[in-house]
């Protein structure tokens, strides 16, 4: 049969339209894929998850499981693991943190298929029973102990008016040589975009850098591309590996701005000679008020020159305070004594002469009536310990406001193979002191819980060697406050182990003896603890030998007078005056 041309024509009309459908949709799952992975970018994507949806979001990359926090747990852990082999779990019981994405969202990426089951818990305390991982895009809720789609809605090419997301660069640092006073993006090319190009506007007007997808970027080595931002006013930004894979919305920090597409962070392109590598702390903010923060910085000095630290804080009053002036420690410990926020400040300088900082901001809230416990301190908090001397453990805690308002601590404490070498129980002792008797990496994890059983737990690594160098204190803001109790034993060990202290016997009494074994050791101290905590004793306590410092009543301040005795910090007890 003969085909007019005008059905020719028309043929291939309908098969570009079809050609065209294919295109655009497949667009559509393309945006859709990078706004799933896209959620902690931007304040401005809208977060909904909805149970009448049939398929999970499983077009992102990587697979996320996800967990709404309706529960207010202050922290969201995932254990994962293989139903079948009873093994290969994504890390050590809790498990791995999840991300804190929006709101009480959290999130958490699988970087393999073979694991099966899930538990969420509040940092191993409260948590769920074993479950049934159901697959990429799927949302618990930890209220209604329910499974439900996770829904995320797609970008859109046309920019939007978006409120400004907390996100921003350190403080841009200026670029060197032809480039100084010109104004240029970076993004860091990590996902291996073909082309990578950035769509620039002004929010809330039409008033763009070009149509879309934007203007090319320039490679100038190795993964890095740059911009030059040729409006000042430009205050938004789509980077997109030329239209296609994008990200959503952002806000443009300024000037060295610099995007890396994988990870989807901010940072600063820093041309310094002294480049910075990281300037970081070991507790997110927010915290409470006396929980110790550790600030820690590494850079390269100039042709690999020494480089010198400088750490401070500044209030919300603009009052700053040096918490370690220029040296080669490249850490600091910081003990918040008040609610509010602050800025903290990271200086460096080289052998060479070149400096440079970053800053960043930390919120530290009021901890005063918080129902769930948190710890503030633990001293030692790491390093070295000597080997075959008493070590003691002082922790300061904070929270636990409900019920009888009581916190319980249990020290446990493990040699260098892995081995527990203590009984560990809940006692309301503040301290807890123990010999290391091998050289190498002990680990002490300290539980601290409430009256209604919510309990937070932090490990330590002690490293028992022949000596020990001094260390410096850690940090406060004037004024210092003491965190803690005046009867507390020294945070440091004495040089050497002392022998069993005999006590001056008071009549018939031996003061200290309280297992009345004939002698005052650590075993008494232990034997009023357990009293104490009303915990069962294999003899009765000899109340008389106990009452050291002579109130009629045997309780932990009797113990640590004890303690403080046998560390040679006392002579005799009060009892003894």
């Amino acid at each position: 049969m003969r085909v007019s041309g005008k059905q020719t024509k028309r043929a291939v009309s309908l098969l570009l339209c079809l050609t065209l459908l294919v295109t655009m949709m497949a667009l559509a799952l393309t945006v859709r894929a990078e706004e799933a992975d896209e959620i902690a970018s931007t304040a401005a994507d809208s977060i909904t998850y909805d149970s009448s949806k049939e398929l999970a979001d499983t077009s992102a990359a990587g697979d996320y499981i996800y967990c709404k926090n309706t529960a207010g747990w202050s922290t969201v852990y995932a254990y994962m693991w293989n139903k079948a082999s009873d093994g290969n779990a994504n890390a050590g019981w809790p498990g791995v943190k999840m991300t804190n994405v929006s709101g009480n969202i959290w999130r958490y990426q699988l970087s393999t298929n073979a694991l099966d089951m899930i538990i969420f818990s509040e940092n191993g305390s409260n948590q769920t029973g074993n479950m049934e991982y159901p697959g990429a895009g799927y949302i618990y809720d930890n209220s209604s102990k329910q499974w439900s789609v996770y829904e995320v809605q797609p970008t859109t090419v046309t920019p939007t008016t978006v409120t400004p997301t907390t996100v921003t660069p350190t403080t841009p640092q200026p670029t060197s040589g032809s480039d100084t006073g010109k104004t240029y993006v970076y993004c860091e090319n990590e996902a291996g975009w073909s082309t990578v190009t950035a769509y620039m506007w002004i929010s809330g007007t039409e008033t763009n850098n070009a149509s879309w997808p934007g203007k090319a970027m320039t490679n100038i080595g190795g993964n890095t591309w740059r911009y030059e931002v040729t409006n000042s006013k430009w205050d938004m930004i789509i980077f997109s590996n030329n239209g296609a894979d994008q990200t959503s919305n952002l806000n443009f920090p300024g000037k060295n701005a610099y995007w890396f597409n994988k990870t989807k962070v901010w940072d600063v392109y820093d041309t310094n000679p002294l480049r910075i590598d990281s300037f970081e702390t070991d507790t997110e903010s927010p915290v409470y008020d006396g929980v110790a923060v550790t600030l820690s910085a590494a850079a390269e000095g100039e042709n690999q020159s020494t480089v010198y630290y400088k750490f401070s804080i500044k209030n919300s009053s603009g009052t700053t305070t040096v918490l370690k002036d220029f040296n080669t420690a490249n850490s600091v410990q910081w003990i918040p004594q008040t609610a509010g926020a602050y800025t903290l400040i990271y200086d460096f300088k080289d052998a060479k002469g070149n400096t440079n900082n970053r800053t960043k901001s930390f919120v530290v809230e009021d901890g005063s009536s918080v129902v769930a416990p948190f710890i503030k301190t633990v001293t030692p908090f790491g390093g070295d310990i000597p080997n075959n001397q008493n070590t003691n453990i002082i922790v300061s805690a904070g929270g636990g406001k409900t019920g009888t308002n009581l916190l319980f601590y249990k020290y446990t404490i493990k040699n260098p193979s892995g081995e527990i070498v203590n009984t560990p129980y809940y006692t309301k002792n503040t301290s807890y002191t123990f010999k290391p008797t091998v050289l190498g990496l002990y680990t002490a994890t300290v539980d601290v819980q409430g009256s209604d059983n919510k309990t937070v737990q932090r490990s330590y690594i002690l490293n028992s060697v022949g000596s020990v160098a001094p260390t410096d204190p850690p940090a406060t803001e004037p004024p210092v406050q003491p965190t803690q109790a005046a009867t507390q034993p020294p945070t440091q060990p004495k040089p050497t182990d002392p022998p069993v202290v005999p006590t001056e016997p008071v009549g018939t009494v031996t003061l200290g003896d309280a297992d009345d074994d004939g002698d005052v050791t650590i075993l008494d101290v232990t034997y009023i603890q357990r009293y104490d905590a009303n915990i069962p004793l294999p003899s009765p306590l000899n109340e008389r030998n106990a009452d050291v410092d002579g109130d009629e009543d045997v309780t932990i301040i009797d113990a640590t007078y004890i303690q403080r005795l046998i560390a040679g910090i006392i002579k005799k007890f009060p009892a003894q005056s």
